[in-house]
C-alpha cells in the first residue's frame, strides 16, 4: 500500500522495499503489479526483484535506467542493505523483518527463521535512500519498537548457528582445544560442546574428541556433518544414486 501511494504521488525517484525473503519478495512483486492493473492511469512501475538466488543477468537489472524513465520499485532482502543498491534510491520500505540461520533443536539442523531486523540493520536501511539526494524511509514500525523490542546489533552467525561444521573445519586444521580458541565473536560453551556431541554420534569424533577417518572426509562436504554421513554410507552401500 505504501509502495502504490509513493508511486501515486508523482514525485521523482525510485523506490527500495525489504522484505524477508525470496518468497516474500515473489508475492510482493505480483501483488504491485496486481494493484496498478487495476488503477486507471496508473504511471507505469517497473518492478524488479533480487534475492541472492536470482540470476546474475536479472540482478543487473536494478542497476539499468530505463530510457522513457520509468521508475522503478526494487524489492529485495537485507542482501541490499550493504551488497547491492542501485542509485536513484530515494524512497525506502523497511516492514522490520529480516531471516536469519539459527539452529533448530527439534530438527537438528539450522533454519532460517524470521526475526525483527537490529537497530543497526533498521539504520543500515534507511542510509539506503537518497544516497544521489535527498530521500525518505519509511519504517513500519513504532519508535517504541525500534528502541524496546529491537536488539542493537544482529547476533553473530557463530552464536546462533551449528557449529558442527565450524569444530570439523578447525579441527582439521589442527585446533584441539576448542574451548580455549580465541573466537572474534566467542560462541556459548553449551553449543561448542553439543555440537562436538553431534559428531560423535556420526562417528566424525572418536571417545576422547580426536578427528576420526569419516570426519576427515565429512569435512570435505559442504553440507550439514549428519548428511554428509548420509552421502558417504550410501557410497559404502551401494545405493549413493538413490540417496
Amino acid at each position: 500500500r505504501q509502495a502504490i501511494t509513493i508511486h501515486l504521488e508523482g514525485s521523482d525517484g525510485d523506490m527500495l522495499i525489504f522484505m524477508p525473503g525470496q518468497e516474500d519478495i515473489e508475492v510482493k512483486c505480483a501483488l504491485i503489479k496486481e494493484r496498478l492493473s487495476g488503477l486507471d492511469e496508473a504511471p507505469p512501475l517497473d518492478v524488479l526483484p533480487i534475492y541472492s538466488q536470482l540470476p546474475s543477468d536479472l540482478q543487473a537489472k536494478i542497476f539499468q535506467r530505463d530510457p522513457g524513465g520509468m521508475r522503478k520499485a526494487v524489492v529485495a532482502t537485507n542482501i541490499a542493505e550493504t551488497s547491492l543498491t542501485p542509485d536513484g534510491i530515494l524512497f525506502v520500505i523497511d516492514p522490520g523483518y529480516c531471516k536469519l540461520k539459527v539452529y533448530s533443536p527439534r530438527i537438528g539442523m539450522d533454519a532460517l527463521q524470521i526475526f525483527p531486523v537490529s537497530q543497526a540493520s533498521a539504520n543500515q536501511r534507511s542510509g539506503r535512500a537518497g544516497r544521489t539526494g535527498p530521500g525518505v524511509c519509511y519504517r513500519l514500525y513504532t519508535e517504541r519498537q525500534f528502541k524496546e523490542e529491537m536488539l542493537r546489533a544482529t547476533v553473530p552467525e557463530i552464536q546462533r548457528t551449528n557449529l558442527a561444521n565450524v569444530v570439523l573445519l578447525l579441527m582439521s586444521l589442527g585446533v584441539n582445544d576448542l574451548l580455549s580458541f580465541h573466537f572474534m565473536d566467542a560462541p556459548p560453551q553449551e553449543n561448542m560442546l553439543n555440537s562436538m556431541f553431534q559428531l560423535w554420534t556420526v562417528k566424525a569424533l572418536d571417545n576422547i574428541g580426536n578427528l576420526t577417518d569419516i570426519g576427515r572426509k565429512i569435512v570435505e562436504f559442504p553440507l550439514d556433518p549428519t548428511l554428509s554421513k548420509m552421502v558417504i554410507t550410501a557410497v559404502d552401500m551401494g545405493c549413493s544414486d538413490e540417496v
